[in-house]
């Protein structure tokens, strides 16, 4: 039998379970199969020892036998990978939604009756997006590949580009581990004997190696991330504080949260008064030169300098004939 075909008979019998009566049409448009198809699968379920049969009339259709819980079969390593990480947002990234689906199933089928309805009533309900609106924050190409390297226990042979660097360089790293912090993620590993995190979007080619990565048994991983975060210099910040007209307040938020290494906070209420903390002038001005007289930068005042240049030098330029 394929894995597909496998895939779908654990799927009519979760069906079954959760709604307890369906006809075939019912099941056929569910999974997207032909009636002709649901028929084969039932004459298969029942060749199988599972106890469903058919009930004839208007209101008819295929069911269990009540109380029947199916003994499935062990979640696939792909499947264990899947639900570990299907609260970081890493699940489609890694290529292992379809992994997800599977291991989900698979575990409803175990669930009483209700508590499989409960379950896909909730799948129904709640969509969970770590793109949001306008994307994912990283580009994660590589981070299949990082993942079988730190399940695996081998190093990988990566080409890294450093946020100071010209040009990328290989490195040959041993992977302990995956992070999320904030909204990046990163691979923590040594490189000759000495732990770092690599931004994962700055990956340009990872290949695993055959070779046993020299991960320490002892190893605690957060509080490993501690002490390198510990060790991490932010750049200066610069604070900037502005005034924000009514109506504003969320569209200038995104937009200030976007370039600043905080998030803007409310510090004062009449006039309505923001404060962040950004990496450079540039970026403050490059965030706020489209809202006009919705803010009013209050300090530092080069950026308040910065702002009043740039948007003069685009009045000009606009001004020019042609």
């Amino acid at each position: 039998m394929s894995r597909v075909r496998a895939d779908r008979l654990m799927q009519v019998v979760a069906l079954l379970r959760t709604h307890g009566r369906l006809s075939a049409t019912e099941l056929a448009t569910r999974l997207e199969v032909s009636v002709r198809t649901v028929l084969r699968d039932m004459e298969a379920l029942s060749a199988a020892g599972v106890p469903v049969y058919a009930e004839r009339g208007r209101t008819g259709g295929f069911a269990l036998l009540p109380g029947f819980r199916p003994a499935v079969e062990d979640l696939s390593p792909a499947e264990t990978q899947a639900l570990l990480l299907s609260g970081t947002g890493s699940v489609q990234a890694a290529g292992l939604d379809d992994a997800l689906r599977s291991a989900v199933r698979k575990l409803s089928v175990r669930l009483a009756p209700e508590l499989a309805r409960s379950a896909e009533q909730l799948a129904q309900r709640v969509v969970v997006d770590p793109d949001g609106w306008f994307g994912g924050p990283d580009d994660l190409v590589h981070l299949a590949t990082l993942q079988r390297a730190v399940f695996a226990d081998r190093r990988v042979r990566v080409r890294y580009r450093g946020r100071n660097d010209v040009r990328p360089s290989a490195r040959t790293l041993d992977p302990y581990g995956l992070l999320q912090a904030g909204r990046s993620w990163y691979l923590v590993a040594a490189h000759r004997g000495r732990p770092h995190t690599y931004r994962i979007d700055r990956v340009e080619a990872a290949e695993v190696l055959d070779e046993v990565s020299d991960r320490p048994a002892d190893l605690d991983l957060r509080a490993l991330w501690r002490e390198l975060r510990a060790g991490f210099v932010r750049p200066p910040g610069l604070t900037v504080r502005l005034e924000v007209a009514d109506g504003h307040l969320a569209e200038v938020r995104i937009m200030l949260g976007a370039v600043g290494s905080g998030q803007p906070r409310v510090v004062g209420e009449d006039p309505l008064v923001l404060e962040v903390e950004v990496l450079s002038t540039h970026a403050a001005v490059a965030a706020l030169a489209g809202f006009a007289d919705a803010v009013r930068v209050l300090e530092p005042p080069e950026v308040v300098a910065h702002l009043v240049a740039s948007l003069r030098a685009a009045s000009a330029r606009y001004a020019e004939p042609g």
